[in-house]
């Protein structure tokens, strides 16, 4: 197991659409908590359900996980996702905190998002 656990793991399932791989990465205990109210799950299967039926949905979308690290038995992660909205690009940034099991998947995640700014619009005339 690399010294980041799982959580590779789980971001090249995510963007692969590999649901098995990603359940994989889980330990049957796994939550989630955030960013929003119903973006909480207290069981692995659950979670992956949620996933399947919405990332095929998001037009566009790309991560780029910037950073990793690691702390004890907790891997933080940073990230930029971005998806299509009406025809334009929308960019946010990300922040997760990752709870290893010993065996080094991931037991519980809780999940950070700062929207970044829009663009500022010219002044009307």
């Amino acid at each position: 197991m690399s010294e980041t656990g799982a959580v590779p793991r789980y971001f090249e399932a995510m963007r692969a659409h590999d649901w098995p791989a990603l359940r994989a990465c889980l330990t049957d205990d796994f939550t989630r908590d955030g960013p929003y109210e119903e973006h909480v799950f207290g069981d692995p299967d659950g979670y992956i359900r949620f996933l399947a039926e919405l990332l095929p949905t998001l037009r566009g979308q790309v991560v780029e996980l910037t950073r990793l690290s690691r702390d004890g038995d907790v891997v933080h992660s940073e990230l930029t996702e971005t998806i299509e909205r009406d025809g334009k690009p929308h960019t946010i940034r990300g922040c997760a905190a990752f709870e290893l099991a010993p065996d080094g998947r991931i037991r519980h995640v809780e999940v950070f998002v700062r929207r970044l700014p829009r663009a500022q619009e010219a002044p009307a005339a």
